[in-house]
């Protein structure tokens, strides 16, 4: 009996990836996509796959509250390029999570691994429902929905995912985000214990937002250099301390 796998993703080349890979897969059947929180629930309890592909951060909540709200709990596999305590989590656990891009070999070994526990009739669902409610109690504050940001005259407020970094300069802090450049007038430790999980602190100039970082490129010396998802593809200096610490979140 093939597997039954459903995606769950926000970001359509993400999707595509998934898909692509899924279809190499004779073993394995896609039972459909969903790209938020609303949608995935009713996916989940229409199809009742057996695997679902969860991403970590999409609209209206997170892949926890899928889990909290479906009737029928699948097999789980998260797919995050930066959630903390999901990644600790699933070390500890030995639940199977991926990170982004996602690898073909990586996958395979998920699939293959739903599989056996779907032939024991492993009490999964079970575990999966523990492990949401401990990440839960250690996750912060939920992340404001918006940040006061001025810009001339004007106040604007800011979606915190819609911000590519914050960095600082001297006592004024400066939102990055696709339209330019915005004072915040909070300081940037603030703004990194407000936005913990989501965001990092690469420098003491820059926080920057996770789910925007493409890549880390080393230099000469042994540091490296973060390269942000803006239209520049600016990058953005890593500092050795922090680099150590990145490593504990996005391995590389």
């Amino acid at each position: 009996m093939k597997l039954r796998v459903g995606i769950v993703d926000d970001e359509q080349p993400a999707r595509d990836r998934l898909r692509r890979l899924l279809a190499a897969m004779p073993e394995v059947e896609l039972i459909g996509e969903a790209g938020d929180v609303a949608s995935a629930v009713e996916l989940i309890d229409r199809e009742k796959p057996d695997l679902c592909l969860l991403d970590v951060q999409i609209p209206g909540g997170d892949g926890f509250d899928v889990l909290h709200l479906v009737a029928h709990m699948p097999q789980v596999v998260f797919t995050t390029a930066f959630d903390h305590y999901a990644v600790r989590a699933f070390e500890v656990k030995s639940l199977d999570y991926l990170l982004k891009p996602v690898h073909r070999d990586r996958l395979l070994d998920a699939v293959r691994r739903a599989q056996a526990a779907r032939e024991r009739g492993t009490d999964e669902p079970g575990a999966v429902q523990r492990l949401i409610e401990e990440i839960r109690a250690q996750r912060p504050a939920a992340t404001p929905r918006r940040i006061p940001a001025k810009r001339g005259t004007k106040i604007l407020l800011l979606d915190p995912m819609e911000v590519v970094w914050f960095e600082s300069e001297g006592e004024l802090v400066h939102a990055r985000t696709a339209d330019g450049r915005a004072l915040v007038e909070r300081p940037l430790s603030e703004l990194e214990e407000l936005l913990a999980g989501s965001y990092f602190r690469i420098h003491r100039s820059y926080l920057v937002n996770l789910s925007r970082v493409g890549a880390i490129v080393p230099e000469d010396g042994g540091t490296y250099r973060v390269v942000m998802k803006d239209e520049a593809h600016t990058a953005l200096p890593l500092s050795r301390r922090q680099a150590q610490k990145l490593r504990e979140i996005i391995p590389w």
